[in-house]
């Protein structure tokens, strides 16, 4: 039985394999993240937030899912291999953000790392971020 919870007329629907609530995320997000090849269905989809799930995205019906594999970025918070995306637009990773914060110690500000790394100074975080922003 798949669990849905209502918030302001939406059904929220739960990831057909973990059974966690996602998070709704637009079609135009999807489109942009799965490989090429991959054709989507539902109009409705959804992001599986849940770390240890292999699942990417699913439709409200449950029928349809895809893959974090099927994606052509990493999603930050599910347990992938280094490197991890922090910022997908300006294509940013974790790791560089410690080497200027510990190695290089040229930022200690979020303004610092804005500067030196170009992240969160992008504008395409509808179709660059798996979350859609």
């Amino acid at each position: 039985m798949m669990r849905e919870l209502s918030a302001n007329s939406n059904v929220i629907s739960a990831c057909p394999i973990c059974n966690w609530v996602g998070q709704q995320v637009r079609k135009v997000t999807v489109n942009h993240q799965v490989q090429s090849g991959i054709e989507i269905e539902g109009e409705q989809l959804f992001l599986c937030k849940t770390p240890d799930c292999k699942v990417a995205y699913y439709s409200q019906d449950g029928k349809e899912t895809i893959l974090q594999d099927q994606l052509i970025s990493k999603i930050w918070f599910k347990n992938v291999t280094p490197p991890v995306p922090i910022c997908y637009c300006a294509n940013v990773t974790e790791e560089e953000i410690l080497y200027h914060v510990a190695v290089a110690k040229c930022c200690s500000t979020l303004d610092d790392i804005k500067k030196h790394t170009g992240a969160n100074t992008g504008r395409e975080c509808l179709t660059k971020n798996p979350a859609g922003g």
